[in-house]
Formats: structure tokens, C-alpha cells, sequence
């Protein structure tokens, strides 16, 4: 497996392909929402593909994110800057998502992702923007429509099981990753690195070489 695709495994992989196969557990045909459209939410939308989604609806405030969401296997994208997410994910899906996965973290996106929940589904949360990230539930919409919210660390991963199972997934073409490497940079361009993943567009930035 080339150097760049699996120095992503260790991280990004493992917390979005993870959070979608191991902690939620997506069965075929289900509905997934995938909050948020970074380098780990791309993870999650390959790892709905693997699980056999019926669904998989992604949202975000870029467009050039959700274009290559697209390229991921997303089925539908939302611009939640532009429209509605919560209504177009309830229209998407015929009364709301059996699973949705809040990568974003700020608290108005956690409250929309739960809305966004249909009978039995369930709330993932994965990313933290800052200290006041959470959620506000209502015990009634939660015990009415048997619905939950889960943290999740690390896509819930067992390393000795799942690294070798998505490097295998990468080299079978089932699974894409070399999207996921923006550039790849040398350790004395760090600096530079850094400032490259300001831009929105910009998934990872892959240190391959110390010095150019």
C-alpha cells in the first residue's frame, strides 16, 4: 500500500469508517447523514458504502466540499448554509435518518442532527468545535420515538482488526482514499502544511519526504 493513502489509517479512517461500522453498526439499506465534509466525514461516507447503505445524505456549508462528497459516494448533498438541512434530510429520507454522524460539533448542528432522526434512529457524536459542544434532548421525542445519542472515540476501533481490514478495502478499490491526500509535503514544509488545511477544499496534507 502506498506510503501517503495509509498514513491516513491511523486517524481519519479509523473514527469515520469506524463510527459508521463499528458504533452505529449501519445495516444494508439503512439511511446515514453524514454531517460535516472533511477528511474524517469522507471516511464515513466510504464506510456506509462498505455497510451497504441504501442513503447516504451529506451536508455541510461548502460546496466544493459536498462536490467531492459526491466522489465518495454520498447519494444526495445539502448546502445547510443555502437551505434547510433538517427539512431536506426529512424529505430525502421519508420522516428522518436511521443514523445520523455530527463531525461539525458545534451545538446548533448536534440540535439539527437530532431532528433529523426518524423512528429508532440514532445521533453519533464525533466532533468537538469547543467547549460548549453538546446537546439539549427531549425526553419525549427520545422515548416516543425510541431514538438515542452516542458519543463516539475513534470509530469504537479494535487496531489489530480494523487497519488491516481498510488496507485491504483501499487495495481492492473498494474503498478511496488517495482523494483523501490533498499534497503531500516534505517536514520542513510543515508550516506550510499547516496553513494549507485553512482551505476549506483541503482534506489531509500527507508528510512523505524530510526534506525537499
Amino acid at each position: 500500500m502506498p506510503f501517503a493513502p495509509a498514513a491516513l489509517l491511523g486517524c481519519g479512517v479509523l473514527t469515520g469508517a469506524g463510527a459508521v461500522l463499528n458504533s452505529a453498526n449501519v445495516r444494508q439499506g439503512e439511511t446515514v447523514v453524514v454531517m460535516g465534509a472533511g477528511g474524517v466525514g469522507m471516511n464515513a461516507v466510504s464506510g456506509a458504502r462498505l455497510a451497504g447503505a441504501g442513503r447516504i445524505i451529506v451536508t455541510d456549508i461548502e460546496d466544493g466540499k459536498l462536490e467531492r462528497a459526491r466522489a465518495f459516494g454520498a447519494t444526495d448533498v445539502v448546502n445547510s448554509r443555502t437551505s434547510d438541512p433538517v427539512e431536506a434530510v426529512r424529505e430525502l429520507t421519508g420522516g428522518g435518518a436511521d443514523h445520523v454522524f455530527d463531525f461539525v460539533g458545534a451545538r446548533p448542528v448536534t440540535a439539527q442532527g437530532f431532528q433529523m432522526l426518524g423512528r429508532g434512529g440514532g445521533l453519533y457524536l464525533i466532533g468537538i468545535a469547543g467547549t460548549d459542544a453538546g446537546i439539549d434532548v427531549s425526553a419525549l421525542s427520545a422515548l416516543t420515538y425510541s431514538q438515542k445519542v452516542q458519543g463516539v472515540y475513534m470509530g469504537s476501533s479494535h487496531l489489530k482488526r480494523d487497519i488491516p481490514f481498510y488496507a485491504s478495502m483501499y487495495l481492492q478499490g473498494r474503498m478511496n482514499l488517495d482523494d483523501l491526500v490533498s499534497q503531500e509535503i516534505a517536514l520542513d514544509e510543515i508550516d506550510a502544511g499547516y496553513e494549507a488545511l485553512k482551505d476549506g477544499t483541503t482534506a489531509r496534507v500527507v508528510v512523505t519526504d524530510l526534506l525537499r
